[in-house]
């Protein structure tokens, strides 16, 4: 009695794997055969399957073979040029970042700085007074004095906290066509990739596009505000300005601007795991 519920426990797990088993060929199916359509190998891979199903032919096969795996491989150098271009970006973006950062935070510190020298010299001044004569009157004046400079200074590190504005003259504009913007010229979406993106991924369950995740994904964590809303229409004109737009970013527009292109590069980096799958799948010549 015990053996058989073994062997029924044992039975039933190996029909349980069996299960899992077929459902993740078919995810892997169905993932390698949208991944063809991106890069318009699709008619190709139907074609292969078909003669390996029914005439497996070196002969015929080695061909079809072949024009899949430049067309994987022409993909694959579209992706690298994509987030080579985004690389660029991102590191001006930092770089303008930077900059504005270092000068905030010796504008901050030094109106620390100059608040507590003042403030603790004009108190110092304004006990002096007393010793002497015990003059209330001048001592009060330098007291107000101290406090009136020192709280001058304090608004103005608070001010300087939110730093300057600067130009991105950088001739690059990656999240332009994402965004509904005017792109330039060398910051447009190879096909592949654009298809890729406006693609709904198998995991996808709202059944958004990639691009449209992204865009839901930077309104949640506030990067933006929605493209309906004037906030949201100026917070993009200034995450896909140009030089041309002569628009001053602050830092955290720039912030801003560097994670969401490393958003999308993320994003796009996912084709070339799925640009291996399909190669994987190839069988051999």
């Amino acid at each position: 009695m015990k053996l058989a519920r073994n062997l029924g426990i044992t039975a039933l797990a190996f029909s349980a794997l069996a299960q899992a088993q077929v459902k993740n060929s078919e995810a892997t199916t169905q993932t390698v055969m949208r991944t063809a359509r991106i890069i318009q190998a699709l008619p190709e891979m139907n074609q292969l399957n078909e003669l390996v199903r029914n005439q497996p032919d070196p002969s015929k096969i080695s061909p079809l073979r072949q024009i899949i795996v430049e067309k994987v491989l022409a993909g694959s150098l579209e992706v690298d040029a994509t987030i080579a271009q985004i690389d660029n970006e991102i590191a001006q973006s930092n770089e303008v970042r930077g900059y504005l950062s270092d000068k905030r935070d010796r504008a901050v510190n030094r109106a620390n700085l100059l608040s507590i020298v003042s403030g603790g010299t004009l108190g110092a001044t304004s006990a002096g007074l007393q010793l002497p004569s015990g003059d209330n009157k001048a001592s009060s004046l330098v007291g107000i004095a101290a406090g009136v400079l020192s709280s001058t200074l304090a608004i103005s590190g608070i001010r300087a906290q939110k730093g300057g504005t600067r130009l991105f003259d950088f001739s690059s504009n990656m999240l332009a066509e994402l965004l509904d913007r005017p792109a330039l010229a060398d910051s447009r979406y190879d096909p592949i990739v654009w298809t890729f993106l406006n693609d709904v991924a198998p995991t996808e369950e709202e059944g958004l596009t990639r691009k449209e995740r992204l865009i839901q994904t930077w309104i949640t964590l506030k990067r933006t505000d929605p493209a309906s809303t004037s906030a949201g229409r100026n917070k993009i004109d200034r995450v896909t300005s140009k030089p041309s737009d002569k628009l001053p970013l602050t830092i955290d527009d720039l912030e801003d601007r560097s994670a969401m292109l490393e958003d999308v590069r993320a994003k796009i980096s996912f084709l070339k795991r799925d640009l291996a799958a399909l190669l994987l799948s190839l069988p051999a010549q």
